[in-house]
């Protein structure tokens, strides 16, 4: 085991006590100057902008799960069903998770844009008012969110099915025979057997969401007003474009402290603990 266990340090653990390390000093691009302790902390939290980060990315992976994994579960109930053409269906489906974030930003960017998008001219042809949903500070979030789901919708949709696909015929045809009506049955076998791949899906997708850079830097890259810069997004703007790596390096151990606590959380649930 020795040769993954020294992988799995080289690529994880180490990457972790390196960020940490930078987190307490002051940087100049990949220099470390002063150490400063808790500095960059202070500074991130004491100011609106940390906070507002921090709630971005709540939001957006709060949003982006209550409608991804929900749908998911309706269209893997649907195609557990014996339905004409369902390889076919099921195929259509799977496309937008193959296709790359930055391919689907530059589709939803294109459809929702206010000049010439198809969305935008419906909506000046119908209601005489064309649509600026990346451009508007409440509508923005939105937006994106709407991308990631249509996105990211196929990856619990296809866990699901399977979990589906691996009920016992026996135990419904059972139910049935006993008088139970299809929403009982639904209620009391499918959702039970099914609950967990549904907590690991969302323990999956909680942290892809919340550690997602190229969808939302692609679309409005933190704009407008910073009302989509997620932590993800303030890491890549604070390394790559600003050059303060000790900052970034600061974000990100909190991204990793929140995605320890969702994680954590999660995995008391699916044990049965409160």
């Amino acid at each position: 085991m020795s040769p993954a266990i020294l992988l799995v340090l080289a690529v994880s653990f180490y990457p972790v006590l390196f960020a940490v390390r930078r987190s307490l000093y002051a940087t100049r691009y990949m220099d470390l100057g002063k150490f400063i302790g808790l500095g960059n902390y202070a500074q991130f939290l004491g100011r609106g902008a940390g906070w507002d980060n921090i709630v971005n990315s709540l939001v957006y992976t709060g949003a982006s799960l209550c409608v991804a994994l929900p749908l998911g579960f309706v269209l893997a109930l649907i195609l557990n069903q014996s339905l004409p053409c369902r390889a076919a269906i099921r195929t259509v489906l799977i496309l937008p998770w193959i296709v790359s974030q930055t391919i689907v930003a530059l589709l939803w960017g294109w459809l929702l844009n206010p000049n010439y998008g198809p969305v935008s001219y419906l909506a000046g042809a119908w209601f005489l008012r064309r649509l600026d949903i990346y451009g508007t500070p409440e509508w923005a979030m939105v937006g994106v969110v709407l991308a990631n789901v249509w996105q990211s919708y196929a990856f619990p949709m296809v866990l699901l099915l399977a979990a589906l696909q691996t009920i016992p015929p026996e135990v419904v045809e059972a139910a049935r025979v006993d008088g139970a009506s299809v929403w009982s049955t639904f209620w009391r076998i499918t959702v039970p057997l099914v609950r967990p791949t549904f907590l690991i899906t969302a323990i999956m997708l909680t942290l892809h969401y919340f550690n997602m850079v190229t969808l939302v830097f692609t679309l409005t890259g933190g704009g407008p007003v910073g009302a989509t810069e997620t932590l993800s997004v303030r890491v890549f703007n604070e390394a790559f474009v600003f050059h303060n790596l000790g900052f970034a390096s600061m974000v990100g151990v909190i991204i990793f402290l929140l995605n320890l606590i969702f994680s954590l959380s999660y995995i008391r649930v699916l044990q049965g603990k409160p």
